[in-house]
């Protein structure tokens, strides 16, 4: 059985891209700089599809080539397939970071993804009653929680 933290971060992995801190500190990071950095760390260079047959594993300086995918911005593909995933991890959205948050912090990080995903749900041009309805409930229940578990105090 989840407690109820364990509940409380599941749901937000479930939305953590709504959360505010994941839109103000754009996750992941967009930054070509930093990707830079952590290639160089450990002598990799970036080079693009199309000149992935055309180049040698390693250039003059050592470093191995990696593609970016294309879908996963600072997720990085080796000659051998291997996966090389350079976004910071002391922030990402996952289930090991969120457990380090306080019940409080995750609730009210909860809340403002709901709040958020509500907001985008007026942009769908089908008829989202039921999913916003859904939303609503499900902060009302957060709520609750957040009060019950006296972690809060009073806004």
């Amino acid at each position: 059985m989840r407690s109820i933290k364990d509940e409380i971060v599941a749901k937000l992995l479930c939305r953590w891209w709504y959360a505010e801190e994941y839109i103000k500190n754009d996750w992941p990071p967009q930054d070509e700089s930093f990707y830079q950095a952590e290639l160089d760390k450990r002598k990799l260079r970036k080079v693009t599809i199309e000149q992935w047959e055309w180049l040698p594993e390693q250039d003059a300086k050592g470093y191995s080539k990696v593609y970016e995918l294309s879908q996963f911005r600072g997720v990085y593909r080796n000659s051998a397939g291997e996966s090389i995933d350079l976004r910071p991890k002391d922030r990402c959205p996952c289930q090991t970071n969120f457990r380090k948050k306080d019940l409080a912090t995750l609730c009210a990080m909860l809340l403002g993804a709901y709040e958020n995903q509500l907001k985008d749900l007026k942009n769908c041009r089908y008829n989202q009653d039921k999913c916003a309805n859904d939303i609503k409930a499900a902060m009302t229940r957060t709520r609750q929680l957040l009060h019950e578990s006296g972690e809060l105090a009073k806004s």
